[in-house]
């Protein structure tokens, strides 16, 4: 119970800090003060549990995202895999990076080799920040909270940005 509320709190307050440092701005996030471009990246969990490709596609207009992750790790035969939807808002704190917030899902399956077995879905909680480095190279990372009692998933990557 108390790993939970640490994640839920962890969760809260970076989504915080992203919608209140839009109300403190100035102005609104404008296509001049965030970083635009959808990208694709691979990353790891940050416990090292698991390798992860990861993708937002974004609307260079409108302060919006559409974000996904697929994850997996295996243990002698058998796989899981997690896969994570989500739509989240995207603060610009400065023209080549992000900071963002948002809601989705989850879907968890199970394999041996043989078969496979859906685990269930949830609702997920997310936020992070994003960065391009050069004109292609984005880092990212992020932390979802899963709402069924899963837990936290921490996850850093590098991205191809388009």
């Amino acid at each position: 119970m108390q790993r939970l509320l640490k994640s839920v709190a962890t969760i809260a307050a970076v989504s915080a800090f992203a919608f209140v440092s839009t109300f403190f701005s100035a102005k609104s996030a404008s296509a001049e003060q965030r970083m635009n471009g959808s990208y694709i990246g691979v990353g790891v969990a940050a416990d090292g549990s698991g390798a992860s490709v990861a993708g937002s596609i974004r609307w260079d207009l409108k302060p919006v995202s559409i974000r996904a992750t697929a994850t997996g790790a295996c243990e002698g035969n058998l796989c899981a895999t997690l896969f994570i939807p989500t739509v989240t808002y995207d603060v610009g704190i400065s023209k080549n990076a992000n900071i963002y917030a948002g809601v989705g899902g989850s879907a968890v399956s199970l394999s041996d080799g043989n078969s496979s077995v859906s685990l269930g879905t949830g609702a997920v909680l997310q936020a992070g920040a994003e960065g391009a480095i050069s004109q292609n190279i984005v880092l990212y990372g992020d932390g979802t909270y899963f709402t069924n009692g899963g837990g936290t998933l921490w996850k850093v990557g590098a991205g191809w940005k388009f």
